[in-house]
């Protein structure tokens, strides 16, 4: 492994761990398992590459948002 991939390495394993993280709270607070995969992906994205959610996914954000703030996920700019 060279030093330039190192950072790239990390930065997976980041999105990885905080997808994994957050598909649990989801779960707990009632969100369908492929809903909350999704709406996992989603955040992490938003939260690790500043990339927005995609219209399908600011769909399912805006219909389970209450549960996204149950398990404080909500993120004020997701849906903008």
């Amino acid at each position: 492994m060279t030093a330039a991939t190192a950072p790239a390495i990390n930065i997976a394993n980041d999105y990885r761990s905080l997808t994994i993280i957050y598909w649990q709270k989801l779960v707990r607070e009632g969100v369908p398992k492929k809903e909350a995969q999704m709406i996992a992906k989603a955040i992490a994205k938003f939260e690790l590459f500043a990339q927005s959610p995609s219209q399908e996914h600011k769909q399912i954000i805006s219909r389970f948002s209450a549960l996204l703030c149950r398990a404080q996920l909500w993120r004020s700019d997701l849906l903008l």
